[in-house]
């Protein structure tokens, strides 16, 4: 079998977005509706974006990321080769409640992420997608759940999955 070609989530697949959002806004600005309106206001946050932390490691290079954000690419790009992460394209989708799978569906084999949102509605469109678990996807069942970011790991769950999507 030839290599996976995955692609990767970044906000809280990667880099620590909740951590240092709660930091700067507090417990109390933690529902949906709150995050959209102060990630608005963060956009044009240069220092923000490109100094969120490192959560997680993966032992592979993965094809490309995909990120759910309105800031700017060139903060996304930075913060990626400040964390020392490859290189890789960025596929950036606007709107919080888009489909990941419309942006990057044919361009790589599985994309993982963090929102349990994000993996349901392309494993529905057609695009295998993996959990990464976090603390705040822990409610989701073990379905598309992986625990590291170790590319054997992804492969035996994406053989697993395939077998039943």
């Amino acid at each position: 079998m030839r290599k996976l070609r995955i692609a990767m989530d970044l906000d809280d697949t990667l880099l620590d977005f909740l951590g240092e959002y709660k930091k700067r806004f507090g417990e109390k600005a933690m529902k949906d509706s709150i995050i959209t309106k102060n990630v608005f206001k963060l956009r044009k946050d240069k220092e923000f974006w490109e100094n969120l932390p490192l959560i997680d490691h993966m032992d592979f290079i993965p094809e490309m990321y995909c990120t759910k954000r309105i800031n700017s690419k060139t903060y996304t790009r930075n913060s990626i080769i400040k964390q020392g992460l490859p290189n890789r394209p960025i596929y950036q989708m606007l709107y919080q409640k888009g489909n990941k799978a419309d942006l990057i569906k044919g361009r790589c084999d599985v994309l993982i992420d963090d929102s349990v949102f994000n993996v349901v509605s392309c494993v529905k469109a057609g695009l295998p997608a993996l959990l990464i678990d976090r603390p705040h996807n822990q409610w989701f069942g073990p379905q598309f759940r992986i625990y590291s970011l170790e590319y054997e790991e992804i492969l035996d769950a994406y053989r697993f999955m395939r077998q039943y999507v």
